[in-house]
């Protein structure tokens, strides 16, 4: 793990150099980039609290540094639906997206507002159905109660991604107790579907789906698959009275089979994990539409060099994730269904 956090520092310095050489010469016309977010933070004590799994442990003051570089570099936010209604090739374009379905995603709102800035929540259904906290942030406080250190952490995390996500429960409920799933407050809860209601209302926020059970889509077969990405649009529609044309594959996991299931349920962009930026135009329904690309920011980072370097065509981080998630896709192709 340090081996590989030294290796993510080096090649992340080395971007900062050749943004530096490589922006004053790049084409950023006719661009499409997308970031995504998950949880927002007030501050470090929050962060360092235990209850939630920091993930790219990113504050509300560092999306406001996000989207004013942008707006400083002259880039127009969008919605996906002015993607869909097609982007001019002759101006350059942030999409703004936040993952899951955190209650505490209402803290980007009044950033929303400063900037003008539409955002698209990707939402898990059952959780704000259920009332339940996510699974991931569960392993992540029970291992802090317990003195885990991260590594182990991001180890047992991972070993339950390989699961379908009712096993994960299962196995949580019957490790720590029949209320495992239960949030301990604002930070790490979803929305429920009242407040999803009302939030979806905001003329800056756009649904997108995320599966009902916030499913690792390669765990499952094609009728599952077809079933959890199809009950999360019914689930979004019934909650808000919206509808969904894009969506956010959990964990990045896709195939063909799965970007053929999103578009049998009138879905006409998906986005992964794969950093990267997308070209124009995008036709909907097409594979580029389907697979669009999506920088992670990080909070352990600089965020104004995180930035360039999402602008710039050339990057070693971003060659290096490529070829690490397409590994592992081939990996997981290779397992028994």
């Amino acid at each position: 793990m340090a081996m590989h956090s030294r290796t993510n520092s080096m090649l992340l310095a080395l971007d900062q150099v050749l943004a530096t050489c490589v922006l004053p010469v790049t084409n950023e016309r006719g661009v499409l980039l997308s970031f995504l977010f998950h949880s927002l933070f007030e501050g470090p004590r929050e962060l360092q609290s235990g209850i939630v799994d920091p993930q790219q442990g990113i504050t509300v003051a560092m999306l406001r540094q996000v989207l004013g570089h942008f707006q400083k570099q002259a880039y127009k936010f969008v919605s996906p639906g002015d993607v869909l209604n097609g982007l001019p090739a002759g101006a350059k374009y942030v999409l703004l997206t936040f993952d899951d379905g955190y209650y505490n995603n209402t803290r980007a709102l009044p950033v929303l507002e400063e900037f003008r800035a539409p955002a698209v929540l990707f939402v898990s259904s059952n959780y704000m159905k259920q009332g339940k906290a996510f699974w991931w942030d569960v392993v992540y406080r029970e291992s802090k109660k317990r003195g885990r250190q991260e590594r182990e952490i991001q180890r047992e995390v991972a070993r339950y991604k390989r699961l379908k996500t009712a096993d994960a429960e299962a196995q949580l409920r019957n490790q720590f107790g029949a209320d495992a799933l239960g949030p301990l407050g604002d930070l790490d809860r979803p929305f429920t579907p009242a407040e999803l209601r009302e939030f979806a209302e905001h003329p800056l926020i756009s649904l997108g789906n995320h599966t009902s059970d916030h499913a690792r889509l390669t765990n499952y077969s094609a009728q599952e698959v077809h079933a959890q990405i199809q009950g999360a649009q019914d689930d979004i529609r019934a909650m808000t009275g919206k509808s969904a044309d894009i969506i956010a594959y959990p964990y990045g996991d896709e195939s063909p089979a799965i970007l053929e299931a999103a578009k049998s349920v009138g879905i006409h962009f998906g986005l992964g994990v794969n950093p990267g930026r997308n070209r124009l135009p995008l036709r909907p329904g097409s594979r580029d539409a389907m697979t669009l690309k999506r920088f992670t920011l990080t909070g352990d980072h600089a965020i104004e060099p995180q930035c360039r370097m999402s602008r710039s065509g050339v990057s070693l981080y971003r060659s290096a994730r490529t070829m690490k998630l397409k590994a592992s896709a081939g990996f997981s192709s290779l397992r028994p269904a």
